[in-house]
């Protein structure tokens, strides 16, 4: 299955600006899921030090949503062993599957890949066949995959911008003491935000470009307005601006 890059674009442009993670990652759930014939899957989020994975948002599975489990369950436990993308032709084949033999999905094919922030392993991406003969080609694998990349750029700015308050729940970040902030978010536009968090990540513009579906020169343009409005001298002024949480 090839989806047409004036596709994945428009998606592309339909998630900018939208930073809350959840109904941000639900989006593209819904989105990948309609566009490999699926109506169900998950996204996950992994915390590789503490061996442990959070369901983020489900589609039409019940997985108990919002629950931690150990990295050793499931199909995301399952990619985090892989080290990239696995398949199942049943669910019932899944170490630790949390689905119960009477939910039609137990028999059914299961493809899961890997959400990646540079060299670190920060979730998972999964989808369910929608009948009995369903089994997820390269294709399908190569797709998930893209759509994966989207769901590490919402991470990514999510949590440039939000902190856990330590029940587990997000709120915004809140300023610096002191007058030491160069620039505030409202100064940037909704495409430079995206494009900052992922410069801070490391992200060369190659990548950034392919994530969020634009060209190399357009991400040069927005890096150069980030750098001009944030007064930062280059892209690694830039990150260490944000390890100091300057921004308002």
């Amino acid at each position: 299955m090839t989806i047409p890059v004036h596709e994945l674009a428009d998606l592309a442009g339909d998630l900018a600006g939208k930073f809350a993670l959840e109904p941000l990652l639900e989006r593209i759930l819904i989105n990948a899921a309609q566009l490999l014939h699926c109506s169900s899957g998950s996204i996950c989020t992994i915390d590789e030090n503490a061996r442990a994975y959070r369901k983020e948002v489900d589609l039409d599975v019940g997985c108990r949503s919002g629950e931690i489990f150990s990295l050793d369950e499931g199909v995301t436990g399952a990619v985090a062993r892989a080290g990239g993308a696995v398949t199942f032709c049943r669910d019932s084949s899944v170490p630790g599957g949390h689905l119960l033999s009477d939910d039609i999905r137990f028999s059914r094919a299961v493809l899961g890949v890997p959400i990646r922030l540079g060299s670190s392993l920060i979730g998972a991406f999964m989808v369910f066949g929608d009948d009995a003969d369903r089994q997820f080609t390269d294709d399908d694998v190569h797709l998930l995959e893209l759509f994966a990349i989207h769901a590490a750029v919402a991470i990514a700015i999510a949590n440039s911008v939000l902190i856990d308050d330590g029940d587990g729940v997000r709120i915004p970040r809140q300023p610096a003491p002191g007058p030491a902030r160069v620039a505030r978010d409202g100064a940037l536009t909704a495409r430079e935000r995206q494009v900052r968090a992922l410069v801070e990540k490391g992200w060369p513009n190659k990548h950034i470009a392919a994530a969020l579906a634009i060209s190399p020169k357009t991400v040069e343009k927005h890096v150069a307005g980030v750098l001009r409005k944030t007064g930062a001298a280059n892209r690694t002024e830039l990150a260490s601006l944000a390890r100091t949480r300057v921004w308002g």
